[in-house]
């Protein structure tokens, strides 16, 4: 944890103190750290601490309400109501959300019992940039993620998620999904092109260049909506901007099919 921020620093220390005080310690295979703080682009104002913890044997409905405890203690920090992630048994490392059962995480400040960020993506962070907080090393975990694994998670993305979304529109008269839909695309074109993973923060400048002049508006949309969302827009109709996130996402996924052979999924 050495290069983290000493804020976040403290807080995940608060955190392993407090759920040694409800769990045994060999009980905890070790708490990980995959996302903005593996990739090294954190942002204090922005960004969630994701995370897994990975626990031997399986997780009781007590033991889920001590962690519950653990969460509300822990948010006594600041950094409390960012943390995002999962608590898995080492069994469930390296499968995917329909290989699971229920299992218990933490997100948007409360604990839920279902299914979270678990993909080959979360996967392929974890084995490549993941971060120790406490316990064993990630080669422990015995994942064996290949480039090919992410590329498939990424053309789901493309091809089902974000063209149902292009079929049902109107989302893109919203400010957050303009935003979410330009950060999250630019991450799949780059991480298709160069076979890693982006961060938010650099997603929009690096695929600048890649792009037509056509697109560079909605591009330059999306970062204002990330970085300074009280700022003027670069479109004066709400109207004219979904016709152009529309444009966009049409041409990224005919692109990446065609460049990358991708198919629809």
């Amino acid at each position: 944890m050495e290069h983290l921020r000493d804020d976040v620093r403290e807080y995940l220390e608060l955190y392993t103190a407090l759920l040694l005080e409800v769990m045994p310690a060999d009980r905890i295979h070790g708490i990980y750290l995959y996302g903005s703080l593996a990739l090294g682009a954190f942002d204090p104002d922005k960004s969630d601490i994701d995370f897994i913890t990975v626990l031997n044997g399986n997780i009781s409905k007590d033991e889920i309400e001590q962690l519950k405890l653990v969460h509300l203690r822990s948010n006594s920090h600041h950094y409390g109501a960012k943390m995002d992630g999962s608590y898995l048994t080492i069994e469930q490392i390296g499968k995917q959300n329909h290989d699971l059962e229920r299992y218990p995480f933490y997100a948007e400040g409360k604990m839920h019992n279902g299914h979270y960020d678990l993909n080959n993506i979360t996967w392929w962070l974890l084995q490549t940039k993941g971060v120790v907080v406490y316990g064993k090393p990630i080669s422990t975990l015995n994942l064996n993620v290949q480039w090919s694994d992410v590329q498939s998670t990424l053309n789901n993305n493309l091809n089902t998620y974000w063209n149902e979304k292009l079929e049902r529109d109107m989302c893109f008269f919203y400010d957050d999904w303009v935003e979410f839909g330009v950060i999250t695309v630019c991450r799949i074109l780059l991480s298709l092109k160069y076979e890693s993973i982006f961060s938010k923060t650099e997603a929009v400048a690096k695929t600048l260049p890649l792009l037509p002049a056509l697109y560079h508006p909605i591009l330059l949309e999306g970062s204002r909506l990330r970085t300074n969302p009280e700022s003027e827009s670069y479109y004066h109709s709400k109207a004219v901007r979904k016709e152009d996130m529309k444009r966009f996402l049409t041409y990224i996924i005919s692109y990446c099919n065609e460049t990358y052979v991708l198919e629809k999924a």
